[in-house]
């Protein structure tokens, strides 16, 4: 008997793979789902940051995403996806990332709208196709990576440096700073800045 336990459990701790809770939130849970729920989008670009208008929005969710995946899951736990809005470039990204990932005929979106969000949707699958995605992955990485995605397509980082929207001033022009001076409060002006 204790040879068949012995057996048992060693049959599990080889081949049951690296269990673990998964959630992107860090909410309780157990190691049957890779939870990236609630506010998928939201909290994967806390992590990484991507500038408002920024082309490509929904490949570049599904990359961020893939990537959490592909670290912290594993195959056979159920994929949750979420969003608040609704939009098309959430609905692009769990598209892509769950077809990526899951077998589409498993793919389930479920609507979990609230007065507040009235477009607000989830997406499970069950993980199958882990292998496959971090290949996939792995080659996408290689010709662009996530950041070199971002930069090439922000309107706001170019070579490698942040600007604002409004930094198309000329070179000889001294910008005016965002906030008011004591001079300009009592209207006389003052420190030789052009505010156009």
């Amino acid at each position: 008997m204790p040879r068949l336990l012995i057996v048992l459990f060693l049959t599990t701790w080889l081949f049951g793979g690296s269990a673990h809770a998964v959630s992107l939130a860090g909410r309780p849970t157990d190691d049957s789902v890779c939870d990236l729920s609630p506010l998928t989008n939201y909290r994967l670009t806390r992590k990484v940051f991507v500038p408002a208008r920024t082309r490509g929005l929904p490949d570049i969710y599904a990359r961020l995403a893939l990537q959490f995946v592909i670290s912290e899951c594993r195959n056979g736990q159920l994929l949750i996806l979420h969003t608040e809005y609704g939009n098309a470039d959430d609905d692009g990204a769990f598209r892509l990332v769950s077809q990526e990932l899951c077998n589409v005929a498993d793919i389930l979106r479920e609507a979990t709208p609230t007065s507040d969000y009235p477009n607000s949707f989830q997406i499970k699958c069950r993980i199958q196709k882990m292998q496959v995605a971090k290949q996939r992955l792995a080659e996408a990485e290689a010709k662009q990576s996530t950041e070199e995605m971002i930069s090439t397509r922000s309107p706001w980082i170019t070579s490698g440096r942040q600007e604002s929207p409004d930094s198309s001033a000329e070179p000889g022009k001294k910008k005016c700073p965002a906030t008011i001076s004591f001079g300009q409060l009592l209207g006389i002006g003052g420190g030789g800045c052009n505010p156009d």
